[in-house]
C-alpha cells in the first residue's frame, strides 16, 4: 500500500517527482536553460497538482490503526535496510504519521470551524490502559529523567542520612543523580549485577528498614534484564520504602501492570517502544503515594482553577489571584506547554500498539531474540543478557566493538547500537528472522 504523503515530493525544477497515482510526468535533471515556455507551463501545472494532492492527503482524517494479520508487520513502516535499533529510537508508523499530519495541517491553516482536537487527554487515557493505571495517576513529562528527578525532589532528597537503594543495571544517565545524592549526605546503596542479573536476595539485603527510596529500571537499557517488580515493591513497602521504576524499555514491548506491581512511581519517554518521539513521556504517581510527596512544582498546566483579581472587571479579592491544584499527578507535576506533535503521534501509535496487543508483540520479539542469542553464542560471543530474558534487547560484551563491528554493519546496511565495548541489537514488530540471520552473518565469528 502506498503512502501518498511520502510520494508527494516537490523539489526544484532540476528534479521533480510527482505522485504516481496522478500519472504525472517525471522531469529529471532539467537544466534551467532547457526549460521552454511549454515545459515551464507543464512543470507549473504539475507542481500545483502535486501540491493539491499533498493538501488533500493532509486534509484527510487520520488513518485508523490497521492491525496486521500477523507479525512481522512491514506494511505500516517505511524502513530501508535492516533496522535492529528500536531500543534506541523506534521508527514512526504510518498510523502515527497520519495522526501527526492532521495536527500539522491544523497548525498550518487554522481553518475556521475545522473542529480539530489534539486529544491530549486521550493519549494519557490510552497510556493508562496500556500499563493498567488510572488516568489521574498519569501526567505528561518531558522525559524519563525529568520524571525521576521530579520524584526525587518531591521526596525532599537529598536529606542527611536518608537511605536510597539503586542498582548497577539502572539507566546509566541516572548514575550521576544518585552519586550526587551520596555526596550530599544520603546513604546510597548500589546493588551490583551478577551474571547480567540483579538478584532479589541482594535487593533484600540492601533494602533495610527505614529506606526512603528504591530506584530501578524495570527493564535495563544495558542488557534487557527485567526485575520482578512486584517482589521488590513488596520488600520495599514492608520496610517503609517507596519504589520508583524507569519503564522506558518495558511499556509497549512487555506487559506492564502498574497497579498489580504496587510500584509507587514510574516514568518513561515515548520515542522507544511507545513509537512516539522525543520530548514527551509519562509520569505515573500511585494515588496512595501522593501523601509522601511535597509539592515542588507550580505550573500553569497543573492548575484546576484560576481567577485574577487585579485586572479590569475581575471579581474582587484580597490576593493577586485565586487558584487551586487538583489532587492528581497532573496537579502535582504538570508545568507549562509540552510537545503537541508528540502527543499527536502518540494518539496514533498507542492505538496501533493496542490493536496488536503487547503480549503478541512480546511473543514475536522473544522468538527473534531467542534466535539471536543462540546464533551469538554459536559464533563465540559473550552474552550480557540473561538467556531467560523475555525482553527485546540482546547485549554482548565485545572489546573495541565500535571499531571491530560497526564498519561491518554499515557495509551490510544494518542499523543497531554499538558502543565502545558492547553491542546491543533490539527487535520490534517489523523485524524478521531474516534480519537476525543477516545481522549474524555480517558480524561473523567473535
Amino acid at each position: 500500500m502506498r503512502n501518498p504523503s511520502k510520494e508527494c515530493m516537490i523539489h526544484s525544477p532540476r528534479r521533480v517527482i510527482m505522485n504516481e497515482s496522478f500519472r504525472l510526468p517525471l522531469i529529471a535533471e532539467m537544466h534551467m536553460s532547457e526549460i521552454t515556455r511549454r515545459n515551464w507551463l507543464a512543470l507549473s501545472a504539475a507542481t500545483l497538482a502535486g501540491a493539491a494532492a499533498c493538501r488533500s492527503t493532509a486534509d484527510a482524517s487520520p488513518a485508523a490503526a490497521q492491525p496486521p494479520s500477523s507479525l512481522p508487520d512491514r506494511s505500516n513502516f517505511d524502513l530501508e535496510g535492516v533496522y535492529l535499533n528500536a531500543g534506541s529510537q523506534h521508527p514512526i508508523s504510518r498510523p502515527a504519521r497520519a495522526s501527526l499530519e492532521a495536527y500539522l495541517q491544523n497548525r498550518a491553516h487554522h481553518a475556521p470551524g475545522a473542529g480539530y482536537e489534539l486529544g491530549s487527554s486521550a493519549a494519557v487515557e490510552k497510556f493508562a490502559r496500556l500499563v493498567n493505571a488510572d488516568p489521574d495517576e498519569i501526567t505528561f513529562v518531558q522525559s524519563t529523567t525529568t520524571g525521576e528527578q521530579m520524584i526525587v525532589r518531591s521526596l525532599m532528597l537529598p536529606a542527611p542520612g536518608a537511605r536510597v537503594v539503586t542498582d548497577t543495571l539502572h539507566f546509566f544517565g541516572s548514575v550521576p543523580l544518585y552519586m550526587e545524592l551520596g555526596k550530599a549526605g544520603c546513604d546510597v546503596a548500589w546493588v551490583t549485577h551478577k551474571d547480567g542479573r540483579i538478584l532479589l536476595e541482594d535487593m533484600d539485603r540492601a533494602i533495610t528498614p527505614g529506606t526512603r527510596l528504591v530506584a530501578l529500571s524495570l527493564v535495563s537499557t544495558v542488557n534487557g534484564f527485567q526485575h520482578d517488580l512486584k517482589a521488590i515493591c513488596d520488600l520495599a513497602h514492608a520496610r517503609g520504602a517507596l519504589v520508583y521504576a524507569d519503564i522506558i524499555h518495558a511499556a509497549g514491548c512487555v506487559p506492564v501492570d502498574l497497579h498489580a506491581s504496587g510500584v509507587d512511581f514510574a516514568a518513561c519517554a515515548s520515542y522507544k517502544w511507545l513509537m512516539g518521539d522525543f520530548g514527551l513521556g509519562f509520569l505515573y504517581v500511585r494515588r496512595g503515594a501522593r501523601e509522601a510527596l511535597t509539592r515542588t512544582q507550580y505550573g500553569y498546566y497543573g492548575v484546576s482553577s484560576f481567577a485574577s483579581h487585579v485586572y479590569p472587571f475581575d471579581p474582587p479579592g484580597d490576593e493577586v489571584a485565586s487558584y487551586a491544584f487538583p489532587d492528581t499527578a497532573t496537579g502535582l507535576f504538570a508545568l507549562g506547554t509540552y510537545s503537541h506533535t508528540t502527543a499527536a503521534l502518540l494518539n496514533g501509535s498507542l492505538d496501533y500498539i493496542a490493536s496488536i496487543g503487547v503480549e503478541t508483540i512480546q511473543r514475536h520479539a522473544t522468538a527473534l531474540t531467542t534466535r539471536l542469542k543462540q546464533g551469538l553464542l554459536s559464533q563465540g560471543y559473550t552474552l550480557m543478557t540473561p538467556e531467560e530474558a523475555a525482553t527485546p534487547l540482546v547485549a554482548c560484551a565485545y572489546e573495541n566493538a565500535r571499531a571491530r563491528i560497526a564498519p561491518k554493519l554499515k557495509e551490510a546496511g544494518i542499523t543497531t547500537t554499538v558502543s565502545a565495548n558492547r553491542f546491543r541489537p533490539s527487535v520490534s514488530v517489523f523485524n524478521t528472522a531474516e534480519d537476525i540471520d543477516l545481522f549474524l552473518a555480517a558480524i561473523g565469528p567473535a
